[in-house]
């Protein structure tokens, strides 16, 4: 310390000023151009604030990426990372050296780091207020509210008796007593923003305890932006009066009133005005202009700047089309690059050295004993509530996660002499362990999925009278639309066989904070119109008209991150107990063969869910634009031509168990075609093949002339391609079965080389441009999930 005071009083005048708790050091450095440095040809660069802050970026980065490979067993989060990056980074490992601190932490580079940070944490607070549902709060249910408001005052509560424990039983030191409301209050936080980015990490967002939880905390939150009103409010009547105390509440009231009731209509109104190019840009420039207003009206109310920037992010509509809009254009910027400022800055601010000392041991106990105060409280009450034991242990956990709004509190109090070093370095230390730990934890203990399997698949009925079939369809955007439509017109819903269809609107979780899944009559009209599902939704509504007794449409919108977006999938699939669920394949083909879009996300929802799902999943790749015109209209008198190859297996008999609901229908063109081996044929086919074909083929009965059945004998996959190549031209849609025997010589030589091993050795080939119809892939045997093991570092 003394040399770099030396070295600092070479450059400037060094003076000391005492605050509450400790001494700080006051530098007066010389006036002159501090911004850009000239070149190392004239000084050093180091002595100017731009390059100082440049390296510093990049040295955080750097160390933040080489954290995040040590410690990608535990899963951390990357707030957990940089804050880590920052302790490594500071005084307390490399800051060691005086000369190091000196040139890349001077007095005047931690403050403009500092500086740079907040307006990221600002202007992220502004989306995170964009993309919360204020009306979540009001649809809460009793026992949310209840468990998020013990979820705030246990902590309190019980870090209070901690402190009055100890102070009988030792000496304790009097800056601790003025700290031990805030440490108390701090504890409290169970920060919505901060636990729906946990549970989108682990992947549990749109699951029952994730939307549970975002519910929990959002309730917890509203008491902490209650309270953060009134001990402000407080804190003015005990400097100045309680005249000037209601002034103050007064104030903020009509702050907010101000930004509801003008500012909010007026912004909607711009965004209507705006169309795009040009105005789009104005309108945007316009909203942050007024969203820094807010926030500079909230700093001169006695509020933190955060305050308004995150009020009237509440204020605008969530959702597309501004919410996500907004969001687009300030996430990148904000999350990726000036947050972690601020969280590697809290690290470089913790002082290890500090913790060590007589009253440390005290402080801590205050501080554990408000994580246990929040993890009992919160878990009696849900046991309480009738949530399961086995639901509420991880919601516990959960709430007793922290991130970067409590960093930002931990600095505030700091900067305002609130909490000394000491209390800071251990607020910081505390929350990095036990964050860390409980992830992993949390992880292990919820599995959305179990539940899914508990009385395994169900699979598709046998074909007879009054026999509903329950069918969901997932749908991402309008291109499948046609095809689908006619797989389920060919179906041949009768008023003694109906068919049930659920459609499921799948959307990327953008815009929003917390995961949805709800009726699709729920959304908003904006929002309606923004993804263009209203004319989905006209499409299904006449197809439930044309087959009016027999069809029911339901549909549904599961707004979800694509890591977890499965979930909802197989959630709407068991609630209403579906027999089939019907996903597009990830790539679809323009004309001439060519590919016309490749989205990897949708691949891996589509394994996942393969993986998971509680009854039989049908895979369909979509050819659709290249089927003739003739073909392309349902209720055309021209056959609908189907082929259906089976070699034998579960997943083929329950393919064969679906094409049994298209014998009847007067337009579809039905053929199954047989492919055995020449082994099979000295040997013997399977029991439960030949009933699942006597079965159908006794069904057929006298339609012979509409349902065809060839037999094709082959002794190796040769073969069997040769087989389909023959009836390439003659096809609209094929069925087949995904698993078949490895060892069997219909399919060997198939499996050497796979690009979709997810749709098993024929539909992997049929999966190729090579052929021009389409093909359902339909698996009744479960598989295990095949997910991407793909981390990406720096998303949050």
């Amino acid at each position: 310390m003394e040399e770099m005071e030396e070295w600092q009083a070479e450059e400037g005048t060094i003076g000391s000023v005492s605050g509450p708790f400790q001494t700080e050091i006051l530098v007066c450095q010389r006036v002159h151009n501090m911004i850009g440095s000239p070149g190392f040809w004239y000084s050093d660069p180091f002595d100017f604030a731009l390059p100082v802050l440049m390296f510093q970026i990049i040295l955080i980065s750097f160390a933040a990426w080489i954290l995040f490979l040590f410690l990608k067993p535990l899963r951390p989060s990357l707030a957990i990372v940089y804050i880590m990056a920052g302790i490594v980074i500071g005084p307390s490992v490399l800051g060691h050296s005086p000369r190091y601190l000196a040139k890349v932490f001077p007095p005047g580079g931690i403050t403009l780091l500092m500086t740079f940070s907040e307006l990221g944490f600002l202007i992220h607070l502004f989306t995170i207020g964009v993309q919360v549902d204020t009306g979540i709060l009001w649809r809460a249910r009793k026992s949310e509210l209840l468990i998020g408001t013990m979820c705030f005052l246990s902590p309190y509560v019980v870090a209070y008796l901690s402190y009055f424990a100890l102070w009988g039983l030792v000496d304790m030191d009097g800056s601790l007593k003025y700290s031990v409301p805030y440490i108390a209050i701090v504890n409290s936080i169970s920060s919505f923003p901060v636990i729906t980015s946990l549970l989108t990490d682990l992947r549990i967002l749109n699951s029952d305890l994730g939307r549970f939880a975002a519910h929990v905390s959002l309730v917890c939150d509203s008491w902490t932006w209650l309270l953060a009103l009134l001990l402000n409010a407080a804190g003015v009547a005990f400097r100045h009066s309680k005249s000037e105390s209601l002034w103050s509440i007064f104030c903020t009231f009509m702050f907010i009133a101000l930004i509801i009731f003008i500012i909010r209509p007026v912004t909607k109104w711009s965004s209507r005005c705006a169309q795009d190019g040009e105005e789009e840009e104005v309108h945007f420039f316009e909203i942050m202009v007024m969203m820094l207003g807010c926030a500079l009206l909230a700093e001169t109310l006695g509020q933190h700047s955060g305050f308004g920037a995150y009020l009237m992010g509440l204020a605008l509509p969530h959702g597309p089309p501004l919410g996500t809009t907004l969001v687009q254009k300030l996430e990148t910027v904000s999350e990726r690059l000036l947050v972690p400022t601020l969280l590697a800055a809290s690290g470089v601010r913790t002082h290890l050295s500090s913790m060590v000392g007589a009253s440390s041991w005290h402080t801590q106990v205050i501080i554990m004993m408000g994580y246990v105060g929040k993890f009992l409280g919160t878990l009696v009450t849900a046991f309480g509530c009738g949530v399961p034991f086995y639901d509420a242990l991880p919601l516990s956990l959960i709430m007793c996660c922290k991130g970067i709004i409590e960093v930002s509190v931990y600095g505030m109090w700091y900067d305002r002499k609130i909490i000394n070093k000491q209390v800071y370095s251990q607020l910081v230390i505390t929350m990095v362990i036990v964050t860390t730990l409980v992830r992993p934890i949390i992880a292990y203990l919820y599995d959305p999925s179990s539940r899914y399997m508990i009385n395994g698949r169900r699979t598709l009925p046998q074909s007879k009278e009054g026999v509903k079939v329950q069918i969901l369809v997932c749908l991402h955007n309008e291109d499948n639309v046609p095809t689908i439509m006619r797989l389920l017109e060919a179906s041949n819903p009768t008023p003694h066989s109906p068919i049930s269809v659920f459609v499921l609107h799948l959307e990327e979780l953008k815009g929003r904070c917390a995961a949805v899944l709800v009726p699709h009559h729920h959304l908003s009209r904006d929002a309606s119109r923004a993804d263009g599902s209203d004319h989905v939704v006209n499409a299904f509504a006449n197809y439930e008209q044309r087959n009016h007794g027999s069809a029911v449409v339901q549909h549904f919108t599961a707004i979800s991150p694509f890591e977890s977006m499965h979930d909802d999938v197989c959630t709407l699939a068991l609630d209403k107990r579906t027999h089939l669920i019907i996903v597009p394949f990830h790539k679809t083909w323009a004309i001439g063969r060519s590919v016309g879009l490749t989205n990897y996300a949708f691949r891996n929802v589509n394994m996942n869910v393969m993986g998971k799902a509680p009854c039989s999943i049908g895979v369909l790749i979509d050819r659709g634009p290249m089927v003739s015109p003739q073909h392309t209209a349902a209720g055309e008198t021209t056959p609908y031509r189907v082929f259906v190859l089976f070699l034998g297996g579960a997943d083929d008999r329950e393919a064969l168990a679906y094409s049994m609901r298209m014998v009847d229908h007067p337009w579809v063109s039905l053929t199954i075609v047989r492919i055995k081996s020449r082994e099979d044929e000295n040997e013997g086919e399977s029991q439960l093949d030949k009933e699942a074909m006597g079965d159908f083929l006794a069904k057929v009965g006298d339609n012979r002339n509409v349902v065809k059945y060839v037999e094709e004998v082959t002794k190796d996959g040769v073969g069997t391609i040769q087989v389909i190549r023959s009836v390439e031209t003659m096809v609209d849609l094929l069925i087949v079965g995904k698993h078949h025997d490895l060892l069997s010589p219909l399919i060997s030589g198939l499996m050497e080389w796979s690009e979709y091993p997810e749709l098993g050795a024929i539909g992997d080939l049929l999966a190729t441009s090579d052929f021009m119809f389409s093909v359902l892939v339909v698996q009744r045997e479960p598989t295990a999930a095949r997910s991407i093991p793909f981390i990406e570092f720096g998303k949050q």
